[in-house]
């Protein structure tokens, strides 16, 4: 997009300057001649003040008396009133411009020079007028490169966190305002259905949790009934529980796939991802609100291929990262190794607080919120683990599954 804007007001600023040349060529090729004309006019009247006595006498002038009186390479004709040469002085110029004045007794005083000083003249004119031109074309290709920046980058990274999104990480920050209204109003929408999309299938994976829960336990009920059953005396109905028993611990192994899908714990979403890149998409998100703090975000290190859902693992990342600027101090550091992804700062946990770091809370004002415990959460959905490895500095690790090559 932005080359293409850049090269589309290039030639739109290259066909306006081809349109608007001709007639200034033309202008400014007409304005030279006319005053090349007027000076020379000009020189002849100025001789003919010079020479007026002897003009005005009819005595003979000679060439000694037009000497120093116009520049070199110029050629100054007198005639009479009847247009007879009297007197002359410079080389013969066969096309050239001329100028003339009248002096006394009818008498004419004409002046000519060749056209190489209007040639000249024009050469550095045009050459000037390309100058300008060419640095018009520069100056609207940087104009046009500094506005499709500023357009360009919010629609690419609207697009990354759209696509962000639809890899189920509704956590994907969107970039800050652009000022321009189509696009912030692009970025509204998609903020609205982010929040749409993330309480519905909350809701959906709460229900699901919820319902999955019940029917287990009166799953687990019936199957301690089947199996008193299957201590009776009688053998076709220790048979028949047998059987039921049986069903029972398909039907449970049904609920839980079912379970894990809702989850996207061994579903099509769950693929084979690197730590570090997802690693470095995130710290771009939260890079800025960290500098206005004043604190770095680094991230280094390069992981092998694991087996997790990207929109799981950018939500753990985020809540770390919010958890370590909001409760942590100094840099923080994003280090990748191997199958873990640790993230650390300068800040320390107290013993009794790293206890129920992990514990989860309903109230959003409690010391760590509910996010780390959902980090947690998602982790072991994704068959990882979310540990507090150091108090002193703070240091979290995230381990996950490797990818087996197929």
């Amino acid at each position: 997009m932005r080359r293409r804007l850049v090269r589309n007001t290039v030639l739109v600023a290259v066909m306006v300057l081809m349109v608007l040349a001709t007639p200034v060529v033309l202008l400014l090729k007409q304005a030279t001649e006319d005053e090349l004309t007027s000076r020379l006019s000009g020189t002849a009247a100025a001789i003919s003040g010079s020479l007026a006595g002897k003009l005005s006498s009819d005595a003979q002038i000679t060439s000694a008396d037009l000497i120093g009186l116009l520049p070199d390479g110029d050629r100054v004709e007198i005639h009479d009133n009847v247009g007879q040469l009297i007197a002359s002085y410079g080389p013969v110029i066969q096309d050239g411009f001329h100028g003339e004045a009248t002096a006394g007794r009818g008498k004419r005083v004409e002046v000519s020079t060749n056209g190489g000083d209007l040639r000249r003249r024009l050469t550095r004119q045009f050459l000037l007028l390309g100058v300008l031109a060419a640095g018009g074309v520069l100056l609207a290709a940087v104009l046009a490169a500094i506005f499709g920046a500023r357009v360009a980058r919010p629609l690419e990274q609207l697009a990354s966190s759209a696509s962000r999104l639809g890899a189920g990480d509704f956590s994907a920050a969107l970039p800050p305002p652009s000022g321009i209204r189509e696009i912030d109003d692009i970025r509204s929408t998609l903020i609205a259905s982010a929040q749409r999309l993330d309480k519905t299938l909350s809701a959906e994976r709460s229900f699901t949790g919820d319902a999955t829960h019940q029917l287990r336990t009166g799953l687990t009920g019936i199957a301690l009934q089947l199996q008193l059953l299957a201590t009776h005396d009688g053998e076709a109905v220790r048979a028949d529980a047998a059987m039921a028993l049986s069903q029972t611990d398909r039907l449970t192994a049904t609920l839980d796939e079912l379970l894990d899908l809702a989850r996207g714990g061994r579903g099509s979403q769950r693929m084979s991802v690197h730590l570090h890149e997802i690693a470095l998409e995130h710290r771009g998100d939260w890079l800025h609100r960290y500098q206005l703090q004043r604190r770095g975000l680094l991230c280094h290190g390069i992981g092998i291929a694991v087996l997790a859902t990207p929109g799981f693992v950018g939500q753990i990342i985020d809540i770390l990262l919010d958890n370590a600027l909001t409760h942590g101090r100094g840099n923080v550091r994003i280090d990748v190794s191997g199958r873990q992804l640790q993230i650390s700062d300068a800040g320390i946990i107290d013993e009794r607080a790293a206890d129920i770091l992990f514990s989860g809370s309903d109230d959003p004002a409690a010391p760590h919120g509910r996010g780390l415990s959902l980090a947690r959460r998602l982790a072991q959905a994704d068959g990882g683990r979310l540990e507090l490895i150091s108090r002193a500095p703070t240091t979290i690790v995230l381990t996950l599954p490797t990818a087996h090559p197929e």
